[in-house]
């Protein structure tokens, strides 16, 4: 069984909900608990919490940091949250998110792999306030950064860099024995139409159901779902489904047009995997199957 902790912006991008949905079938996956980050943390706590109980799942929710490192001109809300009146659910307060972290970590030192798939404001703050909390993780994966040639539309595509990006540059530069980022440019690989989405999911079942009501205002709003961070949580149990390049990262934190912009350099010293391909079809395989598992 692999410890995860799961930091997230749940309660936008239907992607958030069907990476949770995929860790509580997983069976090799003992979730040690969720954390929210974003706009509204405590619709974001209630939406994962929601989904957990769906599933028939008790998980250890904290719902985190609203307020970014570096100011944004942004407060993101989670649409996804108008659900909640239709699942059993409980209500939260914001809560000491990085102390919640550090805790769990803490008791189970080298054992615990933390996944952002959010902006990286609680993790940055859980190593700006415990300095010794990278070294005593197992591992660390995140959705973030864009290291492509073409240049993105605007720095805002690459969400969970551009939203805080004091607290990326923070994340990228932590030394984690195993700590990879699965960019952009190769989770876009996996977009699909938002009326396939039910393609996903074969069967009927509450937590399928739960995942689909939460997600489906931003499917009628974008019309597509790219499935950015279920392959961060699949490449963990799964890790022949990327390959990676070993370098830095550097984060830009002071040009206002190119805010939030990742740059990546080569070495094989560094301290960062990046994912450079994704074997689509093994994903998809891995993913459907574990979602349309009865458990």
């Amino acid at each position: 069984m692999k410890k995860i902790l799961l930091d997230t912006d749940i309660g936008g991008d239907i992607d958030d909900a069907v990476c949770l949905a995929y860790l509580l079938n997983e069976p090799q996956c003992s979730l040690m608990g969720i954390t929210t980050v974003c706009g509204e943390p405590e619709k974001r706590a209630a939406v994962a919490d929601a989904i957990c109980k769906a599933a028939g799942r008790e998980i250890s929710i904290v719902a985190g940091l609203d307020t970014t490192l570096q100011p944004v001109p942004v407060y993101p809300t989670p649409d996804g949250a108008s659900a909640l009146s239709n699942w059993k659910h409980n209500t939260y307060k914001k809560a000491d998110a990085p102390a919640f972290m550090y805790q769990q970590i803490k008791d189970h030192p080298h054992d615990i792999t933390l996944i952002g798939i959010g902006n990286m404001t609680n993790i940055a703050a859980l190593f700006r306030d415990y300095p010794d909390a990278p070294g005593l993780l197992k591992g660390l994966y995140v959705m973030n950064g864009y290291f492509a040639k073409e240049p993105l539309p605007e720095p805002w595509y690459n969400w969970n860099s551009w939203a805080d990006p004091l607290a990326s540059k923070i994340v990228f530069a932590s030394n984690v024995k195993a700590h990879k980022a699965i960019p952009l440019e190769v989770t876009g690989r996996l977009t699909i139409e938002a009326a396939r989405a039910n393609e996903l999911f074969h069967t009927n079942s509450s937590l399928t159901k739960a995942v689909l009501d939460f997600g489906n205002a931003w499917l009628e709003s974008s019309n597509q779902l790219t499935l950015h961070d279920p392959l961060v949580a699949v490449s963990i149990f799964h890790p022949e489904i990327c390959q990676f390049e070993k370098g830095f990262v550097a984060v830009e934190t002071n040009e206002e047009s190119s805010m939030g912009s990742t740059f990546f350099t080569t070495n094989k010293n560094g301290n960062v995997d990046i994912a450079r391909t994704v074997d689509k079809e093994a994903f998809y395989h891995i993913l459907l199957s574990t979602l349309n598992k009865v458990i």
